[in-house]
């Protein structure tokens, strides 16, 4: 990370910022380009250690590129703002961010999969109550665990 006095350690600060994020973008490294998807997600941040699970079709490109290459780097952003001012020559953006780099493999224990797909639902849909999920949904999804090897979390404070 060139800027480290923008790097954020704080694992208190990391979660919140999770929280408030809705969206993961997972970069596979692809064919004769690289493939990025959106997707909402659910976390485990455990001791450092920062898993992700997201769910799908069963079919697609996604899935047809985790079976070429496990390997995957991910990407959250979010409190935006333009920063503008009297006291600034410039006009900077205030942001928060964090860019991660691991391994994503589908997850097919039945007892897993509504376990992360349980979890998904809490961070998108706090509060909200929904039947538990049958075994015929759970065969039709597939739900990805991504594993980071490495990330760093950075941010641009507003002023």
């Amino acid at each position: 990370m060139r800027r480290v006095d923008r790097q954020v350690k704080d694992p208190n600060q990391l979660a919140a910022f999770l929280n408030s994020c809705q969206v993961i973008r997972i970069a596979f490294k692809g064919g004769d380009y690289p493939y990025i998807v959106p997707m909402n997600f659910a976390y485990n941040l455990n001791e450092g250690k920062l898993i992700f699970y997201t769910h799908g079709a069963k079919t697609g490109k996604k899935l047809a590129e985790l079976e070429a290459c496990e390997k995957v780097a991910v990407e959250l952003d979010g409190n935006h703002q333009l920063l503008t001012g009297p006291n600034r020559r410039y006009p900077s953006f205030a942001y928060q961010s964090i860019i991660g780099f691991g391994k994503a493999e589908l997850i097919d224990d039945p007892d897993e999969k509504s376990h992360a797909l349980e979890l998904i639902m809490a961070h998108a849909a706090p509060g909200i109550s929904y039947e538990e999920f049958p075994i015929s949904v759970l065969e039709k999804t597939a739900l990805l665990k991504i594993e980071l090897d490495s990330y760093t979390m950075k941010e641009n404070k507003r002023e």
